[in-house]
């Protein structure tokens, strides 16, 4: 947890998540109460959405849009709740996160992505040797990325903690997230977490087919002008993750334009023999990540694929 000085230094999103792990005795105990509520309505939320998506999210939406949205959320959680649940069907795992059956091993996407400082970064060549902990991001998601951000801190800074770890937060939201935006946002968790921006959509979702991912979808809300009032209730609701900008959407006189991002809210953690053998979604306790990592960095950058399963 920050202290004082460093919490002065916050932007007003991770200050309030501070805030919160601060009223529920910290990072564990807030996760954990996530998780209780999720569990009592029966629900794995790997995604980051609309409100009805994951119960931690506070999107700014009328009662009326909310509804719009809880059909689109639901089908991508049952989807996700399905996947997850297979994917521990094969053996008994040694991890407590989301084990990946031997069949669906993926290794380190081998991908060049540009960091903060507006250099190439290699997924796989840069971060040699490391367990690399993959999260999808976006510095205007109203709640999940930032506990999730504060959960990963958290985590490696305690003691014992492997030193051999990296966080690569990737934004689904490479428009709005520039260099100095991205930085800014995840240096209120960590300056040791490397923040990489894809160059386009298409290498966006190149990405994310290669992690086995969700594709994110831009979900935009717009105040229309009288000529393009929609008769549908929540009609004012577009969701779309190709064709529609900004620019586009106000060109067709939808007036001023905001979005949200619904994305796959999973980690995506890699042995330093660049093969994922476990995921985390959203809520993921603490002791499961503490039970986890250890196992993920005693796999040495040589060991064969089976080495980790």
């Amino acid at each position: 947890m920050p202290g004082p000085s460093s919490a002065a230094k916050m932007g007003p999103q991770a200050a309030q998540i501070y805030s919160a792990v601060a009223r529920f005795g910290g990072v564990a105990q807030l996760v954990e109460r996530f998780g209780r509520i999720e569990e009592a309505r029966g629900s794995i939320p790997l995604t980051s959405t609309l409100r009805r998506l994951c119960v931690a999210t506070a999107c700014s939406l009328t009662p009326r849009r909310r509804r719009r949205s809880r059909a689109a959320a639901l089908v991508l959680a049952a989807a996700l709740v399905v996947a997850a649940c297979g994917s521990n069907g094969e053996a008994e795992s040694r991890y407590e996160g989301l084990a990946v059956p031997a069949s669906e091993l993926r290794q380190v996407p081998d991908m060049v992505l540009t960091d903060t400082d507006g250099n190439d970064f290699h997924l796989a060549a840069d971060t040699g040797g490391q367990v690399r902990l993959v999260y999808q991001m976006f510095t205007n998601c109203p709640d999940i990325c930032g506990v999730q951000l504060a959960q990963l801190a958290s985590v490696l800074n305690r003691p014992g903690a492997p030193t051999n770890v990296a966080v690569l937060a990737v934004t689904v939201d490479p428009n709005r997230d520039t260099p100095e935006v991205l930085r800014a946002y995840l240096d209120q968790f960590s300056d040791d977490f490397v923040g990489l921006i894809p160059d386009s959509e298409q290498q966006l979702t190149d990405l994310q087919n290669a992690l086995g991912a969700l594709a994110s979808i831009r979900v935009y809300e717009t105040t229309t002008t009288d000529a393009h009032q929609m008769a549908s209730e929540g009609g004012d609701m577009v969701m779309d993750d190709t064709d529609m900008d900004n620019t586009a959407m106000s060109a067709m006189g939808h007036g001023d334009v905001d979005y949200d991002i619904a994305h796959d809210a999973r980690v995506f953690a890699y042995a330093p023999n660049g093969y994922g053998y476990a995921q985390y979604p959203h809520p993921t306790r603490q002791t499961q990540f503490d039970h986890d990592l250890p196992i993920l960095a005693g796999i040495t950058p040589e060991a064969p694929a089976e080495a980790g399963l």
